[in-house]
């Protein structure tokens, strides 16, 4: 099920160096990778079948995020795109262990993606004419 995505991540650090801003949760986790795969549904309904991997059940609070699902997410995103509207989101990092993760300017680049996505691939759905077939004539048989 579609949920809107959050497309004003913030963040920074005061004056003594401690961060301060939103934080990547179980919430944001689910929300990305169901609105992914929505977008993906919503996309073999207009172009050709494709598939993108799945990232497993829904994440509770005690579940870890690891850098290889981040990466899915963003190579499931682009696959949407290339299958798609082949629209330009951007170069997408990628994510070792132990090293760097997602920020907030990224997490706004990649929902603003996948909004932006939901919002074009919704307008070529309500946008196709529909043509209604009358076969025969009025009052006439066939």
């Amino acid at each position: 099920m579609w949920q809107t995505p959050k497309t004003d991540w913030h963040g920074g650090v005061d004056a003594n160096g401690v961060y301060e801003g939103d934080r990547f949760n179980a919430v944001d986790f689910n929300r990305i990778k169901n609105n992914l795969q929505h977008l993906r549904d919503m996309a073999i309904k207009l172009y050709q079948e494709f598939t993108i991997p799945s990232l497993g059940a829904d994440r509770t609070p005690r579940d870890y995020f690891y850098a290889d699902e981040i990466n899915q997410m963003e190579a499931n995103l682009n696959t949407i795109n290339a299958h798609t509207l082949k629209l330009s989101y951007g170069a997408s990092p990628v994510y070792i262990e132990n090293g760097n993760t997602m920020d907030f300017a990224e997490l706004n680049r990649l929902e603003g993606a996948i909004l932006d996505l939901y919002d074009k691939l919704n307008n070529e759905t309500n946008g196709r004419r529909m043509f209604t077939w009358n076969f025969g004539t009025k009052g006439g048989e066939l």
